[in-house]
């Protein structure tokens, strides 16, 4: 039976086809790298699915850890944890990696049979041949999509937003606003507000609509960014979903559960 394999060619053919996979794979990874490079790069406000992830983690992050992120290693852990159909980079790459390596398992155990039972020169040739050009195109196509580099530009340009034009400044911005607006002219501590008592000379008591004229303002900035942060849209609402569907089952908990204890706070 193996000599039938050697001999028809199929043996060539199946390296061939599973050296293509493993360059395929190469294809699909760079492909990934070069939309996430470009959505990260992007100067507007509304982003895609990728980063309104990025951007909820790192607010997330921000309250667990008390306003003090490590953005490199947040950013590094983010592209670990980071699956497209179902795989993470790693495993893409890994793939690529064993597809390869059994497209030349393939042939040397086809060149070892062909030494053991005496075949013709001819069929020893086919496969070292095959196996070359599997090589060769496997390097070339990775020198050509340079994944490696792709990756680090991918957390430089991750890195750059969060540390300089995005979610931390944003953040900063809106914790400014917030006490900007819910700022008040001070009044004086235990001071009784009830209408009747009287007060004493040169002291400010606040009255009953001064009070609810600040907490007025107060709900209103809260509202103001509450809205900010959390108004989304329907087609929002079904990326979010999506986006949930693509988690593994640990990382949908964690943040189900994050979501809860902010809601419940």
């Amino acid at each position: 039976m193996i000599r039938t394999i050697i001999e028809t060619g199929t043996l060539l053919y199946a390296m061939a086809a599973v050296g293509m996979l493993g360059i395929l794979c190469q294809l699909i990874i760079s492909r990934r790298y070069k939309l996430l490079i470009r959505e990260a790069s992007d100067t507007q406000l509304e982003k895609r699915d990728f980063m309104k992830q990025l951007r909820y983690k790192f607010r997330m992050d921000k309250k667990r850890s008390n306003e003090n992120v490590n953005i490199p290693v947040f950013v590094r852990r983010s592209m670990c944890d980071y699956r497209f159909m179902r795989m993470t980079f790693h495993q893409w790459k890994r793939l690529a990696g064993g597809l390869y390596i059994i497209s030349m398992a393939a042939a040397a155990a086809g060149l070892i049979y062909c030494f053991r039972t005496g075949l013709s020169d001819t069929y020893i040739q086919n496969v070292l041949w095959t196996a070359g050009g599997v090589t060769a195109a496997t390097v070339a196509f990775g020198l050509w999509t340079d994944l490696p580099y792709k990756a680090s530009y991918l957390q430089m340009e991750l890195e750059d937003y969060f540390f300089h034009s995005g979610a931390a400044v944003e953040y900063q911005e809106a914790e400014a606003e917030v006490a900007a607006a819910t700022a008040v002219a001070p009044v004086k501590a235990k001071v009784p507000s009830v209408i009747g008592i009287r007060k004493k000379k040169g002291e400010q008591v606040e009255t009953k609509a001064q009070r609810e004229k600040r907490e007025l303002k107060t709900n209103l900035a809260k509202l103001k960014d509450g809205a900010r942060e959390t108004a989304v849209s329907d087609s929002d609402r079904e990326r979010n979903r999506e986006l949930l569907r693509q988690m593994d089952s640990k990382e949908q908990e964690r943040i189900i559960r994050d979501v809860l204890a902010e809601f419940l706070a």
